[in-house]
């Protein structure tokens, strides 16, 4: 690739290609809450206000395949709902430049971008089966043993101090710099070929699950997956990522907002609930 190539794209744009890239991304997002909004089984508010572990049971419920598989659906698809605006400049990117060096560029376009997208999403699926089987793991532990019980009380604001926490730490710079630098990922990461996409694409969602994993925690252990803290999620993600392209002011922000959150919801327990209920 040349040197000349701007490692960053520009969030607004009238190049075709990028508007018609953010075109698909927004419509099969948009398509995902549609999808999230009319299956996903909304928790009760006042399973939130009772904290932990309680509301997530009700979402994971055995080892059979059914389960988990309802689960990975509404997982992945809530992924796809959250992450796929935020994928706009690398997908653009990968469009752009990498397909050329293919010896049938259409057909890279055409099959390599939902391969390449597909590899990300994988990613993703393998982080839900993890999450799944250790919330089981952990409502079976306190059901053994009672007295674990309690921790669920304080487990959400444990989640988003360890969340809040991770912003600052030098890992999260490491991953969320590939994340925004789509021409410094592909410099590390280009493979040809169909196969070559679908690799692309997992190495990519590599770096996205290092970056966000603490975000997709909060997401199930504080928000329970409610559909108003998902879209306050994308957002969140959406202007760490393709808007302000890793601010450190915003970076700390973040941080300082979800310890204060947390603090504050060990020493006020009902908070969450509070504030899920003005959502």
């Amino acid at each position: 690739m040349a040197s000349t190539v701007s490692p960053t794209l520009p969030v607004l744009s009238r190049d075709r290609l990028t508007i018609g890239v953010a075109a698909v991304l927004v419509s099969v997002s948009i398509a995902s809450w549609g999808v999230v909004f009319y299956e996903m089984p909304m928790m009760p508010m006042m399973t939130m206000a009772s904290g932990g572990m309680m509301g997530v049971a009700a979402l994971v419920s055995s080892t059979s395949p059914s389960a988990i598989g309802l689960f990975e659906l509404i997982w992945v698809v809530g992924m796809a709902a959250m992450m796929f605006p935020a994928m706009i400049p690398i997908v653009t990117f990968y469009n752009r430049f990498s397909t050329k060096v293919e010896s049938n560029p259409r057909l890279a376009k055409a099959v390599g971008t939902p391969l390449f997208l597909a590899g990300y999403l994988a990613v993703y699926a393998g982080l839900g089966i993890a999450v799944y089987l250790a919330v089981l793991l952990a409502v079976d532990a306190s059901s053994a043993v009672p007295s674990l019980a309690s921790v669920g009380y304080v487990a959400p604001g444990a989640v988003l101090i360890l969340a809040g926490a991770y912003q600052l730490s030098p890992r999260k710079s490491t991953f969320l710099m590939q994340c925004v630098s789509p021409m410094g990922f592909f410099t590390q990461h280009s493979h040809r070929g169909l196969v070559g996409s679908f690799t692309m694409g997992l190495a990519h969602g590599e770096y996205c699950v290092g970056c966000c994993w603490a975000y997709m925690l909060v997401m199930f252990a504080v928000a329970l997956m409610s559909l108003p803290f998902m879209v306050v999620l994308s957002v969140v993600i959406a202007l760490e990522k393709m808007v302000l392209r890793g601010a450190v002011w915003l970076t700390r922000g973040i941080a300082a907002g979800l310890v204060i959150l947390g603090v504050a919801s060990l020493i006020f327990p009902g908070v969450l609930g509070l504030l899920s209920a003005g959502l």
